[in-house]
């Protein structure tokens, strides 16, 4: 009998000491060390997401509740985003990359309607996490490359219709370009630019004529020239059409006004 008590009780103690164990192991979750920040746009739902990982001290991957301090600036030292973000241990899943492979990752959703148009679509964005007084890291970095939103350009163009006059060499009239439409598009996907479509009419003016030529200049909201050359037209004849999309003006500004002007041309 006494053997038999001896034994239940040497189980009783492993048995503790089995929880102990258990107990230190779940310490261990701990957050140590911030790791794997990026930041991307997610077409299909319009907005980004900034993931970033948590590791304890022994190196694994973990969840858990933090705050994430977010702020978005870009390359023309706008900030275009701030706020403070809660992050549940629901916002933590695998997410791979063809560089770092999978991780195990929490994953800020930010709507692309939060963030401002800019002047220009890259920039850097700065995460501080933390949780009350327990975890703190220093802010760090990472970059937001072609992906931020941008603001439109617009384009102020002369009247239309208007004819414009094309002298010779002599100073006698060669032809008369009427100009009907202006068209514009504004592209701002990786380097925006400005693409115009001049359409209109030769009213005047035989088919062998090397002289249908517009001139243009192009200028910002502060009056300095961007862009100025010629738009050289087909061999048309007196009632011809055209529509000319050979003006792209490139590097342009997100947010900036710009003014075309349309002169005659003259040898």
């Amino acid at each position: 009998m006494r053997k038999y008590l001896l034994i239940v009780l040497l189980v009783m103690v492993l048995s503790l000491c089995g929880c102990s164990v258990l107990l230190d192991d779940s310490l261990n979750d701990n957050i140590e060390t911030l790791k794997g920040w990026s930041f991307q746009y997610n077409s299909g739902t319009n907005d980004y997401s900034l993931f970033f990982g948590l590791l304890n001290e022994k190196y694994n991957s973990i969840s858990a509740e933090v705050d994430v301090d977010i702020r978005i600036v870009n390359d023309k030292d706008e900030e275009v985003y701030s706020a403070t973000k809660k992050v549940s241990q629901k916002d933590f899943g695998y997410y791979e990359s063809q560089v770092a492979g999978e991780q195990y990752l929490a994953n800020v959703r930010i709507s692309a309607d939060d963030i401002m148009k800019g002047k220009s679509n890259s920039g850097t964005v700065y995460l501080t996490v933390y949780k009350d007084d327990t975890v703190y890291f220093d802010e760090v970095n990472c970059s937001a490359l072609y992906c931020l939103p941008v603001a439109d350009v617009q384009l102020k163009t002369p009247s239309v219709p208007v004819e414009l006059k094309v002298n010779g060499y002599d100073g006698s009239m060669e032809s008369i370009i009427k100009v009907t439409e202006i068209q514009y598009v504004y592209e701002k996907d990786y380097f925006p630019q400005i693409k115009i479509t001049i359409l209109g009419e030769k009213t005047y003016g035989k088919s062998n004529s090397s002289y249908d030529i517009i001139s243009y200049k192009l200028y910002d909201s502060d009056g300095y020239l961007v862009d100025a050359s010629n738009i050289y037209l087909s061999s048309l004849d007196s009632g011809d059409k055209f529509k000319d999309d050979s003006i792209i003006i490139l590097d342009v500004v997100p947010g900036e006004t710009y003014v075309l002007e349309l002169l005659e041309y003259s040898w």
